[in-house]
């Protein structure tokens, strides 16, 4: 027996929840399924069982689960490529999802929980533990679907609240949309960019928007609002140029290692100038941030190992981490003093196969899934400068 079961231990009746929650149990031991389902039911839970994992998948797929027990060490399919799987492609919000092994020690389990899993469990564990450790992650997971019902009805009176501005100072967005605009191609005339580069670099942010959008995880952060802003601040990202001497933009020929640094430093003088600029005018201050975000963080790497200031993951902000695909992917197809324009096949080798640890890994599956976009937006907005 793999589980400890003590029937005389329950809940507090604090802890019995008042909802609902499903649970899915997956094992392919029927004896541990049984017994942890036995363990929940009395606590009010409804328990579903897989015995593998692509059974696991198919019944996510068709029923909502709230919480998923998984055992690692699963036939057909493994409780790692399960856990994989529903990370990459949610089939729904904060789905919270426990390891449990008997074969796998405790130190490895912690270290999987990197793939996304919310705790685990170490077998053979006892009742009491099993239900206080199903108890934290259902309570996490209420807390985190509260805030995303707030989120939403802040939303949905924000737009309300816009539509009601929208008519009135539609000619003032676009105004300032168009000043935009105007001034990073004024900054591109020193560079040997065009402005059929800042189109495209817009067009392919709002493509890549759109398809991350579609993944449930990111529905609250990048609307039509967020969508629409990052138009309008991508053409910003490079007009930090304009403090950077003509010797070293204009260049015909690779930069010294001492030339390459001073040409860096166009994100910090593009970020400093937009917060001084955010500072007088606060009613402008999300545009102006989401700018400064763009300018300054554009050529950090998701390793690590970018510039200026060598954020990491997640620490790069969005905006920046979305906008580094567009420009990339720009660079790569266009002619430049010391390198060919690539065409779009080659581009993607280089962006999806040998670029490890540039993107971030859900931002390339999501320009991997929309590419054909980036190439019809590239065709639309050719230049001298076009393969």
């Amino acid at each position: 027996m793999i589980v400890q079961l003590a029937p005389t231990e329950t809940l507090p009746v604090s802890g019995v929840p008042t909802t609902v929650h499903n649970v899915l149990i997956v094992d392919d031991e029927s004896m541990n399924r049984r017994v942890c389902r036995k363990s929940l039911e009395s606590q009010s839970l409804k328990c579903s069982e897989a015995e593998d994992g692509l059974e696991a998948l198919k019944l996510l797929t068709w029923n909502h689960f709230d919480l998923v027990l998984l055992d690692i060490d699963l036939p057909n399919l493994s409780g790692i490529e399960v856990l994989k799987q529903l990370r990459k492609d949610p089939p729904y919000p904060n789905l919270k999802i426990i390891l449990f092994s008997g074969n796998t020690h405790g130190d490895d389990l912690a270290r999987l929980m990197r793939l996304g899993a919310d705790d685990y469990i170490c077998k053979p564990f006892s009742v009491v533990q099993l239900r206080e450790r199903v108890r934290a992650s259902l309570q996490l997971k209420a807390a985190q679907d509260r805030s995303d019902q707030l989120n939403q009805k802040l939303l949905a009176m924000n737009h309300e609240l816009e539509q009601g501005l929208l008519a009135r100072d539609s000619d003032l967005v676009e105004a300032r949309n168009a000043l935009v605009l105007g001034l990073a191609e004024l900054v591109g005339q020193r560079d040997t960019e065009t402005g059929a580069h800042l189109h495209r670099i817009k067009h392919y942010s709002t493509a890549l928007c759109h398809e991350i959008a579609k993944n449930v995880n990111y529905q609250t952060q990048v609307d039509e609002r967020f969508i629409q802003m990052l138009e309008c601040c991508a053409p910003l990202h490079d007009i930090g140029k304009v403090g950077i001497p003509d010797h070293i933009l204009q260049k015909p020929g690779q930069l010294t290692p001492e030339e390459r640094t001073i040409m860096q430093r166009h994100t910090i003088i593009a970020a400093v100038t937009l917060q001084k600029v955010a500072k007088q005018h606060p009613f402008a201050v999300a545009f102006l941030q989401m700018a400064t975000e763009i300018a300054r963080h554009h050529h950090e790497r998701f390793d690590g190992t970018g510039y200026p200031d060598r954020l990491k993951g997640e620490e790069i902000p969005l905006s920046a981490r979305i906008v580094a695909v567009a420009d990339v992917y720009d660079a790569l197809r266009s002619k430049r003093i010391y390198k060919p324009a690539f065409s779009h096949e080659k581009t993607l080798q280089i962006m999806l196969e040998e670029s490890e640890g540039h993107f971030d890994p859900y931002l390339a599956g999501a320009f991997r899934r929309c590419h054909q976009k980036f190439n019809q937006i590239f065709e639309q907005f050719r230049d001298e400068n076009s393969v």
